[in-house]
């Protein structure tokens, strides 16, 4: 691990597994940066529905969803 997180920091660098980098490029279609994104954005939606860090990820609750979005595979 790097060195201890501090609220204002900017930029990090961090050494990732390979379990890791292959669920980044998966979440980004093979674009680390924007996987990382679309964990960020994850997170955030199941942070407003209520989780919390300490909260067993069995809270999490998620189903199958429609969309009309043709955008969307």
């Amino acid at each position: 691990m790097g060195r201890p997180s501090n609220p204002q920091t900017r930029y990090f660098q961090r050494t990732l597994s390979d379990p890791q980098r292959m669920i980044l490029l998966a979440a980004g279609k093979g674009n680390l940066c924007r996987g990382f994104e679309n964990v960020l954005d994850v997170y955030q939606e199941a942070h407003n529905k209520g989780f919390r860090p300490d909260m067993p990820l069995s809270f999490l609750s998620i189903g199958l969803a429609t969309t009309n979005n043709p955008n969307l595979e």
